[in-house]
C-alpha cells in the first residue's frame, strides 16, 4: 500500500452532481442477506446511465444467472477481477478517475483516511460515484 500514497493530488470538484463522491456500505461478514440487499441496488444503478458503465471490482466473477435473477443486465455491468487487495485499490482508483463509469463498486478492505481521500478525489475527477463495500 506504500505506493498508493504517491498518487497525484486531484483538485477537481463535482459540477453540481450529488451522485459524485464516495459512499461506504458496511455489511455483516458472511450474512446471506447481503446479496439480497446489494443486488437490487446494483440493478437500479445499472439503469441510471446508458452512456457509462457500472463497474464492479470483485475477487471472483459474479455469475450471469445470479445477476439476471435480480434484474441486472450483465451487458451493462463491467466486472473486473482482482484477487489482491492492493491491486483492487489501484484498479478502483483508476476506474473512478477514468470517467467511463457512473458508479464503481469495490471491496478493497479497510481504508485509511488518506486512501479514502484519494478514492474520493478520483471519483470527483471522473464524475463518478464510488460505492465501497466493507465487511465486519
Amino acid at each position: 500500500m506504500n505506493n498508493f500514497q504517491s498518487l497525484p493530488h486531484v483538485h477537481n470538484t463535482p459540477a453540481n452532481n450529488s451522485n459524485v463522491g464516495l459512499t461506504e456500505l458496511v455489511l455483516a461478514q458472511g450474512a446471506s442477506s447481503s446479496w439480497s440487499m446489494i443486488l437490487p441496488m446494483v440493478a437500479h444503478l445499472c439503469r441510471q446511465d446508458s452512456q457509462r458503465w457500472l463497474t464492479w471490482i470483485t475477487s471472483e466473477p459474479l455469475p450471469a444467472p445470479l445477476l439476471i435473477s435480480f434484474g441486472i443486465d450483465p451487458l451493462r455491468l463491467r466486472q473486473i477481477h482482482c484477487r489482491d487487495a492492493d491491486q483492487q485499490l489501484w484498479v478502483t482508483w483508476d476506474a473512478l478517475e477514468m470517467g467511463n463509469s457512473h458508479t464503481v463498486i469495490a471491496s478493497p478492505g479497510l481504508l485509511s483516511q488518506g486512501q479514502e481521500r484519494y478514492l474520493e478525489q478520483a471519483a470527483y475527477a471522473g464524475n463518478c460515484q464510488a460505492l465501497i463495500l466493507r465487511y465486519r
